[in-house]
């Protein structure tokens, strides 16, 4: 049997869903697709970029993205036995493909953007194993990526603080919790209630603090909220999830998403609720998810206030924390230097067309 190509119009074939189970059949942390959502999800990529996906019965499955803007290709959506040869096809025919239409690299996996599923996790699985958006692949991924021609375009690290270097933390710490009783920006807790009234302004300003990471594609706002909304905020940390913004101008200028770490309750499609799930997880981890500022506010030690925001309700409601996935040379790592700590790696990789 030999490959099947679907150039995407309106829906997928039915392989593209069952590929996935039976290769991550036995594995700890299976994967969760919704196939609805995956496919609204192509519709409304499809508007943008021109999409290819390959699939074989013995055991692949690989989307080509093709933007129509931009000098990157991507592949997405990747599931595969571990088959040098079998993939060494498939990636041929996304490079011909992607060199065809005159795009110089390929980088992936890369759900169509940040927004979405990307990345690798590199190396054995950490002791916490798996956590809500963490990349959960098998581990001859990054071998397999190896062998044909790929290479890390961009590295990120997951950080766990433990819950006896805590106490050292707040000694680290001390300075910047005693200053941040003096900050000038007002704090809006984010929970259900607030975040629809700043959702429109939130996406803005989610796009002007990830607008020039590499890879990152701006989204629109109504597939924005189809994400992150209410729901997405029921499930959020109302105690240490917070929006700042500027008093005189009245701006949203930074934002931090924290959870706690719902693994443990094997939730696998409901989504998370704070006040429904964090009183039954026996061991209470925070997720340090996703922290930005606004490029006009940054050299202001903000994204070090947005850890002190959370570090003043820490200790009553958690024991540890993970810092998510964090870019290697982003400047957020440089609030947990010098601790001891777990560290997890993951990559997402390239390869030149040239």
């Amino acid at each position: 049997m030999s490959f099947t190509t679907h150039f995407f119009a309106d829906d997928l074939p039915n392989s593209f869903f069952e590929i996935p189970v039976a290769i991550h059949a036995g594995q700890p942390a299976l994967p969760v697709e919704n196939p609805s959502a995956v496919l609204d999800l192509f519709r409304a990529e499809a508007v943008r970029n021109d999409i290819i996906v390959l699939t074989h019965p013995a055991g692949l499955r690989v989307a080509g993205i093709f933007p129509h803007e931009g000098s990157d290709a991507y592949f997405g959506f990747w599931e595969t036995i571990d088959d040098v040869a079998l993939n060494r096809d498939a990636f041929a025919r996304l490079a011909s493909e992607a060199r065809r239409r005159g795009y110089g690299r390929l980088l992936g996996p890369l759900n169509f953007n940040t927004f979405h599923a990307y990345r690798l996790r590199l190396g054995p699985a950490p002791s916490w194993n798996v956590f809500d958006r963490e990349p959960r692949n098998p581990a001859h991924y990054p071998a397999l990526l190896a062998q044909l021609g790929f290479s890390p375009a961009l590295t990120f690290e997951s950080r766990l603080i433990r819950a006896d270097a805590v106490p050292e933390a707040y000694g680290q710490k001390a300075d910047l919790l005693a200053a941040f009783q003096q900050l000038p920006y007002d704090l809006i807790p984010l929970n259900p209630d607030t975040w629809g009234p700043h959702e429109a302004e939130l996406h803005a300003l989610v796009d002007n603090v990830f607008s020039a990471n590499p890879a990152y594609r701006r989204i629109p706002l109504a597939q924005f909220r189809r994400q992150y909304n209410a729901g997405f905020a029921a499930g959020l940390c109302p105690h240490t999830s917070v929006l700042f913004r500027d008093r005189p101008t009245g701006q949203l200028v930074a934002f931090s998403f924290c959870q706690p770490n719902y693994a443990p309750l094997g939730l696998g499609t409901t989504p998370p609720n704070f006040a429904r799930d964090y009183p039954r997880l026996a061991h209470k981890v925070l997720l340090a998810k996703t922290v930005g500022v606004h490029p006009d506010f940054r050299q202001q030690q903000l994204m070090s206030f947005l850890g002190a925001y959370g570090m003043m309700s820490f200790r009553e409601l958690y024991t540890e924390i993970i810092f998510c996935l964090m870019r290697s040379d982003n400047f957020s790592r440089h609030f947990t230097n010098g601790l001891p700590m777990e560290v997890a790696h993951y990559a997402l990789f390239g390869q030149e067309l040239a």
